[in-house]
C-alpha cells in the first residue's frame, strides 16, 4: 500500500511517531508495539511503502505477527516502550522490565532502543564513497535508519535477542547473499497440501535459487515455506535484496555484542499463504537476526544495532551498486526479473 495509506491505518490503530528528512525520507515508529518500525518511504508521504504491514493480524490482535520492518524482542518477549525524547530524525524508547527468573527470584532489565535517519556522512562511513557518491545522482532517492537497541541489569543475566524485518513478497524480488566461507544452509518446511521439495528450490528450472562464484541469489517471491540460515560467523557484513522491477534496492548490516558464535545466525525465510487457516493473511518474506544467550554482567549492556538502506533508481545506478556491494550484476539475475 501507498506509505500514506499505511500511515493513516496505523494512526487509527496505535501512536505513531515519524522521522523525515528534506530529501522525502520518512519512517514510521510504533513505541507501543515494541517500537518497531513498521515502514518508511523515501518518496515523500505519496511514496512506496516498504515495510510489511499485516492488516489482519493487526485486526485479530496478533501481536508477534504485526509486521514491520525492524522489530527487536528480547527472546521471547515482545514489551512496549515508552518515549524518552523526540527529535526530527531520531527517537528514544525506554523501558523497565520485571520479571522473575527460574529460581522466582525477581530481575529488574533497563531496555532502550533509538531509532536514527541516516544522512549522508553515516551512509558514507557505513557503506563507502563510492555507494555513497551514486545516492548523489539525479532520479535517486533513499532513506535509511538506524537501530540501537541495549538491556542493562543490576543482576546477572543471560539474554538472547531476535531482530526482525518483514517486506512484501514479490515474484521480482531477490535477496543478495554474498557467498560466506562456509556454513551456508537452505532448509524447508513441509506444508499441507504440497511439500516444498529441495530439488523445487534448487535453481533451475524453477530458479529458486541461483549460486553464483561470488553471491548466491534466494527468491523471496512468497511461493513456498523455505529459509536460508547462515551463522554470523559466517555472513557477509552487508545483505542486500532487489526488486528490479520497480526500481529498489534494500541493504541491512547487523551488528551483534560479543564475538559471533554458530548459534547466531541470520536467517532469511520466504513465507506464502499455505495452510487453509491463513488464506486471509499476505504473501511476505524475512531476514532475522537472532543472537544467542549472553552473559549479562551486573550494571554492563548489551547493545544490538541494526542498518537498513532503502534505494529507488533506475536499473544502470542498481547495476553499479549491486556490483560494487556484491561483486555481481545485473545479468546475473533471471531474465523473468529484469
Amino acid at each position: 500500500m501507498p506509505y500514506n495509506n499505511a500511515l493513516k491505518y496505523l494512526a487509527e490503530k496505535t501512536t505513531v511517531v515519524e522521522l523525515y528528512d528534506r530529501l522525502g525520507g520518512r519512517v514510521a515508529v510504533c513505541p507501543e508495539w515494541s517500537g518497531r518500525v513498521l515502514t518508511s518511504t523515501c518518496e515523500g508521504v505519496d511514496g512506496n511503502s516498504f515495510g510489511y504491514i499485516d492488516v489482519r493480524a493487526i485486526d485479530v490482535d496478533d501481536f508477534a505477527n504485526f509486521g514491520g520492518e525492524d522489530h527487536w524482542t528480547i527472546s521471547p518477549l515482545d514489551i512496549s516502550f515508552s518515549v524518552e525524547s523526540i527529535e526530527e530524525n531520531e527517537i528514544v524508547l525506554e523501558r523497565i522490565l520485571r520479571m522473575a527468573d527460574a529460581n522466582g527470584r525477581l530481575a529488574e532489565f533497563y531496555l532502550s532502543r533509538s531509532v536514527a535517519l541516516l544522512n549522508r556522512k553515516r551512509i558514507r562511513a557505513l557503506f563507502g564513497d563510492a555507494v555513497a557518491d551514486l545516492l548523489k545522482k539525479d532520479d535517486v532517492s533513499f532513506v535509511g535508519f538506524r537501530t540501537k537497541n541495549s538491556v542493562r541489569s543490576q543482576t546477572k543475566a543471560a539474554v538472547a535477542s531476535r531482530q526482525r524485518g518483514m517486506y512484501n513478497a514479490c515474484p521480482h524480488t531477490f535477496v543478495i547473499i554474498s557467498t560466506p566461507p562456509e556454513g551456508f544452509s537452505i532448509t524447508d518446511f513441509p506444508y499441507a497440501p504440497h511439500p516444498v521439495e529441495i530439488d523445487y528450490m534448487g535453481g533451475a528450472p524453477h530458479g529458486r535459487v541461483r549460486y553464483l562464484p561470488e553471491s548466491i541469489l534466494v527468491r523471496a517471491d512468497g511461493h513456498g515455506r523455505c529459509q536460508a540460515t547462515i551463522p554470523f560467523a559466517d555472513a557477509p557484513p552487508i545483505f542486500g535484496a532487489a526488486e528490479l522491477r520497480y526500481g529498489t534496492l534494500t541493504f541491512w548490516t547487523f551488528d551483534v555484542p560479543g564475538e559471533t558464535e554458530k548459534e547466531d545466525v541470520v536467517r532469511i525465510y520466504n513465507h506464502n499463504r499455505s495452510r487453509t487457516d491463513e488464506l486471509n493473511s499476505s504473501a511476505y518474506y524475512e531476514i532475522n537476526g537472532f543472537s544467542a544467550a549472553r552473559e549479562l554482567l551486573p550494571e554492563n549492556s548489551l547493545i544490538y544495532r541494526q542498518v537498513t538502506l532503502h534505494i529507488n533508481a533506475e536499473n544502470d545506478i542498481l547495476d553499479k551498486l549491486i556490483r560494487l556491494v556484491f561483486d555481481v550484476s545485473l545479468e546475473n539475475f533471471p531474465k523473468d526479473v529484469r
